[in-house]
Order: C-alpha cells, then structure tokens, then sequence
C-alpha cells in the first residue's frame, strides 16, 4: 500500500475561535509544554532525552489520517503502512512490541502484539488528541517491558477547568481525492462554574481504494470504514486535586491486506500472495479513572494514580484460492493500574511508582471447506486461548543537586512477567497443551544535562540505559501466518530481549530558531527472532521464536527551525541509521550469521518552507521528504517479496503543498496538493 498519487485535500472545519489561528503548525522544535512521557513533566529542551512534541495546532494543520502517520516527519522515525489502515512507526530501527504506546499513560501494549510492525496503533484517533509526546531511546525505567526504540504518550483531549464557562462546539470535514477518503470530526465541550467540565467527540472515516502514481493506478480492495467515540469529565474535588474518568470506543472495519491476496500490485518486482480476501476487523475499547493531586502529603509534590480497563479484539478472515475459509482472531481485557509520585527531599528531586496489568485473553479459530461445511473448530486462534498474561513492576529515579553545571538523573526498575496459557496447539502433534512462563528484570539509566552559556539557550545531553522485552503471548504460542507466507509456531522457553543505548546530543533554541542533533548506539542481547526450522506445518514453511539474536543499531538524527523575517519560517531534519544483527540461520545451526536489521529506514530527510503572516489570516507551505535507496536487506526481508523488491526499497523524492486560510472567526479552511510530481514510491517494507 505504500504508493502515493496527487491528490487534494480540502478541509473544512467550523470552529470556536479560541481553537484555531491562521498560520499554526509551525514546526518549532520545543514547543512550551511540559513532557509527561519521562515521568518527569519538564519542557522538551530541558530533558536528557530526544523528545519530540506535536501539539494540537501542529496535529490539526497535518491531519493525518492515522495516529502513525502523525509521526512520519518526526527525525528517526519511519512509519511502515502495511495498508491505509495498517501501519506502524519505526522508532530508532524498532517497531511493534519494541515501541510502546501510552494513552494518557496508559499501556496500549498488550500480550497480543505481534512481530513487525502492527495495526494496533491505529486504534488510537488523532483526531482526538491535545498532543503527542515522543521520547526516543528506552524509558524502561519509567515504563518497563518494550520501551526500546521509543515511547509515545497520546495525551487526549479534555475540558480546561481555567476557561471561561460555556459550551464550544466544533466540527470538520476531510476529503481527499486520491482515495476519495470523507473523514467528519464533532467535538462539544464545556465548563461549569470552574468545577467541573466535560468533553465528547466522534470520528468517521470513510476510504476507498487508492489510485496511487501514474504507473501503478488504482489499487483495489484499499478501502475501509472506521469509527471512533471518546469522551472525558474532569471534577475539581478540592485544592489541587482533579479527578479525571475517560472512555475511548474505536471500531475498524474491513480493511484488507491487500499485499497477501491476488489483488496486491505489482512493483519493481514484487509478487502479490495468492488469497482472494485477507481482511480485518478491530476495536477497542478503554475506561479510566484518574487522580491527580498537587502536595496531597509533606515531600510529596504531586500524585498520579489511574485505574484502567481496556478491551481489544480483532476477527480475520482468510479465503484461500482453493476456496476455504478461515475465521480467526482473539478477545483481550486488561485491567490495570499505576501510581506515580513526584517529591522533593534534601537529596534533590525525586520520581517514584509502580504498575500492574493482566492481560485475559481468549482466541479462536475455524475452518469451512470450499462447500462451505464446517471442516474444523482450532485449539487456539493467531495466540493461545484461555491464557492469562501478568506485567508489573516499581521504579524509582532520582535528579539530585547539580554538580557544578551537570544535572544528572539516575533510576533504576525491577519488573516481573508471568504468562500463563493453557490451551496451545502443539505444532508436532496437533494436541493441546500448555505453556506457562516466569521472567524477572533489573535495568537502570544514568543521564546527565549541561547548559553551555548563561541564558541557558543551548546545553548538551548523555545517557547510557537499559531496557529489554519480556516475552509475551505471541512470541510464546503464536500458529499464525508470518512474513513470506511462512507460518510461526509456538516456541516455550523464550528468555527476555535485553538492550544498553549509549546516546549524547546538543540542542539550542533561540528567538529566531532552534536546532539539534543526536547520536546514539543500541547494543542488542538475546533478541527473539524467527527461525525457520525446516519443517512444514499446514503446507507452509514453519519458523518459531529463539533468543538468537545479538547486534547493534546506531544513527544520527538532526533538526533545524529558523524563521526568516516575520511571515516565513524554514524547517529541516535528517537522520540515517545502520544496523546488524547476527543470528542462527536456522534451528539446527550451531554458527552465528551476521545479517542487516531488518527494515533499517534508509537515509532520509524532511523538509519544509512556510509563508504565515503574523497579521494575516492565511498561510502556505511547501513542503518535501525524500529517502535513499535501502538494499541492505535481513533475510526476512529477502523473504517477504509481498513488499519488498528483490534488490531493495528504490529512493525516492515526493513535494506537498499546503495552505490554509482563517475565513471567519468560526470557519477554517485547508487544502493540500500531495505528491506534486504524481510519483510512484514505497517507504521501505510498506
């Protein structure tokens, strides 16, 4: 799915006028917001970390279509799109359950996630959204199992108690001509008496199949529906207390993977697979309550506790080109909790907390011969049934006085898994069995922050932290299809993934602009990979899981912001990554084998010139990204000819215009040109 055509994209938005202003979405490096997603809640420019913060102006001027999307201009990031409605961001060379996705600091993660890049963070509307926080590098001292590659908190939209009461109203329109895409938005929101306040919104999207560049037209069975309600309500229960509840229900329908069945194009090479349908449906659903108190006890300054409860399911249906059907999926419920406290002692500032999740998940799986007649009920679906997946932990990381010019930040977390699954399909035999897991991990982080002038406009950062992985159900008992048409069988015994990142970086900020770079080196340990075993199990190649794999990545990622008199603002990143890794070609090797990281983003750079007058009421931008050629190719790349051409992903160059126009207080208009050059491209292993 990763073409793109020119197409247009009209935006029609009637607002609150307080909402939107001509000329937002600047790309400023370091917004004036405090970064939850450390724990720590300070400014972007004031962490020891590459952050990165898109704020509702930046998300409402882009208008993605999906929560990844969001993320493609972000340097050291590169979103997979398996399918316009499935995709996932490639943080620093990770993806899937090596990235991990907070909603308000709630786990999205669940036991479930597969290998590779997913659909599950498309689940989350950013249409919803106040902003997007990106921490890249590990936060497993924060946040635990699979904050490797990066964290992302998606902080939702809710009533601000400080504005005036009232009710607002605001509505929008998209429609893009490429895929002749409608997506509406509703939103209301209002405050009472500075007390209490309470919002709701609804989003529909409609797509139908992409008409992609001159070469390739249209592409069928791209299209899909989907919805989502959220709502939140916000009580002030005294000085400095707020309690929070939130409810998010999000429901996809009908998106295929187009790449796997007949339909899939054509491209440079590649070979489509050989179903006549492959689609899928999803939802989730989250409720939460959550307190926020401001010195609820001496030496504590702030509190943070929530109670959760998140439902995901997901039903596949698969019909050979024999004529057999397949239905398969999973329902999963989550319980969880966190508490974090943030104090102050003689010893400098502190953070501590602890969390506690349990995955339930049960799964099914049923096959219909040609005639339609029942051939077989499975033990499990894509992950066991009947299976049981806890993940807790405590934490505790400590800023202590400056020492001299350097601030340094040192924590360190203890974390204990626990899966439990007690109906798996044994791939020799077809019985069932089980498989029951127990894993424990100890990881720290030490950082440090040194303003180099005066006035604080630039400082230098480092770091070296731990993180790993613990193993969850679908490294344990996944029996599903994996990339290549090969098929993954369970595989008990795993170990945890472990992983050390060295990182040092500059940044500066200024009236005029700000810019930075960082550099960074992830040594990997015990990474699960599949392995092909050389059997084969319902007619296909069978790989399953092994602790086989040890390498490293490593990158640079820079950015500039500068704005050039009063209307014009210029913006540009780069980053460039290379990775190994070396692993066991295959289950009964006993030699490791080196071999490129799979799907290493190429080099690649964005950028973008803008024209916003400060008085005026409209803005225009033109806008660019371009990527190298990535031919360095793992060998599960080399297998997954559905996507990826033979002798790699080609480079490509794409321009965008843009513009928006305030026509009144309450009316909004953007329209864009994507694609100027009606370019044929993929991003790699879309």
């Amino acid at each position: 799915m990763p073409f793109a055509r020119r197409h247009l994209f009209p935006l029609v938005a009637a607002c609150a006028a307080r909402l939107t202003a001509a000329g937002t979405g600047d790309p400023v490096l370091f917004p004036t917001v405090v970064v939850e997603a450390t724990g720590h809640g300070q400014p972007a420019f004031a962490m020891p970390y590459s952050t990165t913060v898109l704020d509702a102006r930046a998300l409402d001027a882009a208008s993605s279509r999906s929560l990844p999307i969001a993320l493609e201009t972000v340097p050291g990031v590169m979103v997979q799109k398996t399918s316009a409605a499935q995709g996932a961001p490639y943080i620093r060379g990770f993806t899937g359950f090596r990235t991990l996705l907070l909603v308000d600091g709630i786990r999205l993660n669940h036991a479930a996630f597969r290998e590779g890049p997913n659909q599950y963070w498309g689940t989350v509307d950013p249409l919803a959204l106040a902003r997007l926080e990106l921490v890249r590098g590990p936060a497993s001292v924060t946040y635990g199992s699979d904050a490797i590659g990066g964290t992302v908190n998606a902080v939702t939209t809710a009533p601000d108690l400080a504005a005036a009461s009232g009710t607002e109203w605001r509505a929008s329109h998209r429609f893009a001509s490429a895929d002749r895409s409608h997506t509406t938005r509703l939103e209301a929101r209002g405050v009472t008496r500075d007390r209490a306040g309470a919002h709701v919104g609804y989003s529909h999207r409609r797509l139908e199949d992409l008409r992609a560049g001159r070469a390739t037209g249209s592409q069928p069975r791209t299209g899909f529906e989907e919805t989502a309600l959220d709502g939140s309500a916000v009580w002030q229960v005294g000085s400095g207390t707020r309690l929070v509840a939130l409810a998010q229900d999000f429901r996809q329908n009908d998106a295929w993977r187009t790449h796997s069945t007949i339909y899939g194009s054509r491209w440079r090479g590649t070979s489509p697979g050989s179903d006549l349908e492959r689609s899928l449906d999803q939802e989730r659903r989250l409720f939460a309550l959550q307190l926020h108190s401001d010195r609820p006890a001496p030496g504590i300054d702030r509190l943070t506790a929530s109670v959760s409860h998140q439902r995901q399911g997901e039903e596949q249906f698969r019909l050979r080109n024999d004529g057999r059907r397949e239905f398969t999926g999973f329902d999963l419920a989550t319980p969880g909790a966190f508490v974090r406290l943030h104090g102050t002692a003689p010893l400098g500032r502190w953070i501590g907390g602890a969390e506690f999740y349990r995955d339930r998940v049960d799964s099914h799986s049923r096959r219909f011969r040609a005639d339609g007649s029942l051939q077989q009920i499975d033990i499990q679906g894509p992950v066991a049934d009947d299976a049981r997946y806890d993940l807790g932990g405590v934490f505790f990381e400590t800023r202590p006085p400056r020492l001299g010019p350097v601030e340094f930040t040192a924590g360190a977390r203890l974390n204990h898994a626990t899966a439990e699954a007690r109906r798996v399909r044994d791939p020799l035999t077809g019985a069932a069995t089980r498989i029951d897991g127990r894993w424990r991990s100890v990881v720290g982080s030490l950082r440090a922050l040194a303003p180099l002038d005066a006035a604080h406009r630039q400082n230098v950062f480092a770091g070296i932290s731990q993180a790993f992985r613990a193993p969850n159900l679908s490294d344990l008992t996944r029996f599903d299809i994996a990339e290549g048409g090969q098929i993954e069988t369970p595989a008990p015994g795993l170990e945890p993934e472990r992983f050390v990142t060295t990182e040092a970086g500059w940044r500066a900020q200024g009236p005029r602009g700000s810019a930075s770079i960082a550099a960074f080196h992830t040594a990997i340990r015990n990474q699960i990979i599949r392995t092909p075993t050389g059997a084969r199990v319902d007619g296909l190649a069978e790989v399953t899981k092994r602790n086989s794999g040890a390498g490293r990545v490593q990158g640079v990622e820079a950015a500039a912001f500068a704005r050039v008199r009063t209307a014009w603002a210029i913006a540009a990143s780069i980053a460039w990554m290379h990775g190994d890794l070396d692993h066991y070609p295959s289950a009964a090797a006993t030699l490791l084998q080196r071999a490129p990281l799979s799907r290493v983003m190429p080099l690649t750079a964005h950028g973008s010139v803008r024209w916003a007058p400060a008085a005026g009421a409209g803005w225009v931008e033109l806008a660019a990204s371009a990527a190298s050629r990535q031919k360095r190719l793992a060998p599960a790349d080399r297998v997954d000819t559905e996507r990826i051409p033979a002798g790699g992903t080609p480079g490509y160059a794409v321009a965008h215009l843009r513009a928006g126009w305030r026509a009144t207080p309450w009316l909004t208009l953007q329209a864009a040109i994507e694609n100027l050059g009606d370019t044929d491209y993929r991003i790699h292993g879309s």
